[in-house]
């Protein structure tokens, strides 16, 4: 199942460096970039208080929304789902992310949901 554009498919393994947008103010966001030091992705929390960054949106070098990703709560597992495009109000989660056990550091398990023919 691809849920992602041909241009983000790679052929083999690919090296990414990730770095912080910002180094002086907590909750925002991060820039990924290629081998070549071409901007690949943007990650932003949007969330009014940076001490509860529930929401993600990953974004394409031209600033369009791809995917938000959302804390679902209340979670004892620390479930996240991801959506396509902008924003997640009405729309079923592509994938969902949680943690195999409340207890401790522990594996995470990730649920892919089925044909997802949405445009965004």
């Amino acid at each position: 199942m691809v849920i992602v554009e041909e241009g983000f498919v790679y052929e083999k393994e690919t090296h990414l460096t990730v770095m912080k947008t910002s180094l002086f103010f907590a909750g925002d966001g991060f820039a990924v970039y290629d081998c070549n030091g071409q901007l690949v992705f943007r990650v932003d929390s949007y969330s009014p208080d940076s001490r509860d960054a529930g929401e993600l949106v990953l974004m394409d070098p031209t600033g369009r929304c791809l995917l938000t990703v959302r804390r679902k709560r209340p979670s004892l597992h620390q479930r996240w789902e991801g959506f396509l495009g902008e924003g997640w109000d009405g729309k079923k989660p592509i994938f969902s992310v949680r943690r195999s056990s409340i207890i401790g550091r522990s594996n995470m398990t990730v649920e892919l949901f089925g044909d997802q023919t949405e445009e965004y």
